[in-house]
């Protein structure tokens, strides 16, 4: 499994498909989490570790939401922790985790 993340626009998916051609990419999976968590009621930790276990060679794009001001809603607070939470997991399981800023991606793990 392979990771990269990055601020919006920074360049992540981009950098997944290219340096993994052929495979499927999961996209804007922070997305994927607050459906998960915040529509379906899944605990983010539990959500992560079934996704990688049915999901063992996926590549994943995910923005990194929990930078900068502390949201203003409690549901965009929930949706950041749950995010947080969730990649937190990814990244313990994934063989490799890139963080990418301006479409340069740097490998953290």
């Amino acid at each position: 499994m392979k990771l990269y993340v990055g601020g919006v626009c920074q360049g992540q998916e981009e950098l997944a498909r290219s340096e993994n051609p052929g495979c499927e990419v999961f996209a804007d999976f922070h997305e994927t989490i607050r459906t998960a968590v915040l529509r379906d009621g899944q605990e983010p930790r539990e959500f992560a570790r079934r996704f990688c276990e049915e999901h063992p060679n996926a590549v994943i794009a995910a923005n990194e939401v929990g930078a900068g001001v502390v949201p203003m809603t409690a549901e965009d607070r929930k949706f950041r922790e749950a995010v947080g939470r969730a990649l937190c997991v990814i990244a313990q399981k994934a063989d490799s985790v890139t963080r990418c800023m301006c479409g340069i991606g740097v490998r953290i793990k």
